[in-house]
């Protein structure tokens, strides 16, 4: 630039400086600005629609009552790790009152994670939409979204959000990180349970005669764009649900660090265990 520009008066560099360095004014942006500007729109309000046209209850009702199932077993394990660390010796269990009490103080510390950071359903909603957006074309999720609002639609979205439902207890169960007769967990086992008994697919799964629309959403090639519905199954049903479970795995760890930090409020139970058992 220097070579190019050395030798010009001055008053022939600024302007073209100033032309080069300048933005053109916003009346003066291409028609190309505009229509994209107008594209991203329409994707983000149709991939809102797609996201929005989903019933997360049953990932978030299991996601819960797995969670809390892995925050009595760090509780347990906080307090067996400490009597051990204070040498409160083999009287310190969990038929002891001041276990108990010590326990429920841990459990509600790592409750207020839970609602804040599983709960509390924003985080769900920013994953998927997050994975339509860079997976499907504004004109793509159109057609899911769409599709979704008919009566086969219907019934096939219902299928999809039963079945991450089930994934969601799967990963747990799967690895041997669930039991059944949890006391401090059957609250959520209940309401899991009852919100699961309006949404069991009692719909026909046999779309073919009954409703061509929702055959043809899956029956056809998923190399094709104009085909997205098995293309968004998969995305539902491996990177979104993976994204799920890392962050039930974070809230997991976040919730056991809660506890650890909260030892200074949960000692007065410890220090009355060992006064109790000396007396």
């Amino acid at each position: 630039m220097k070579w190019i520009l050395r030798g010009l008066p001055l008053a022939v560099i600024f302007p073209v400086m100033m032309s080069v360095s300048l933005p053109a004014p916003a009346e003066n942006r291409t028609d190309a600005e505009t229509e994209a500007q107008e594209q991203e729109k329409y994707t983000r309000e149709a991939v809102d629609r797609v996201v929005e046209s989903h019933d997360n209850t049953l990932i978030l009702k299991g996601g819960e009552l797995m969670i809390r199932q892995q925050a009595v077993r760090a509780a347990h394990k906080l307090l067996v790790q400490w009597g051990r660390e204070q040498d409160l010796g083999d009287l310190w269990w969990q038929d002891r009152p001041e276990w108990q009490a010590a326990k429920a103080e841990l459990l509600a510390a790592g409750d207020k994670v839970l609602g804040t950071r599983f709960i509390e359903d924003a985080w769900l909603t920013e994953i998927w939409t997050k994975y339509t957006l860079e997976n499907f074309s504004g004109e793509q999720a159109s057609v899911i979204a769409d599709h979704f609002q008919t009566e086969g639609g219907i019934k096939q979205r219902r299928l999809m959000d039963w079945y991450l439902g089930e994934t969601t207890l799967f990963y747990y169960t799967f690895t041997d990180r669930f039991d059944y007769e949890t006391q401090e967990t059957q609250q959520q086992l209940k309401s899991l349970q009852r919100a699961a008994l309006t949404r069991i697919p009692r719909e026909d799964v046999h779309f073919s005669k009954r409703n061509p629309e929702a055959y043809a959403f899956i029956a056809c090639s998923p190399d094709s764009e104009y085909c997205p519905g098995l293309h968004y199954w998969k995305m539902l049903t491996i990177p979104l649900m993976g994204a799920v479970f890392r962050h039930m795995e974070e809230v997991t760890r976040e919730i056991e660090a809660a506890m650890i930090r909260s030892l200074p409020e949960v000692q007065r139970h410890l220090d009355a265990f060992r006064d109790n058992t000396r007396s």
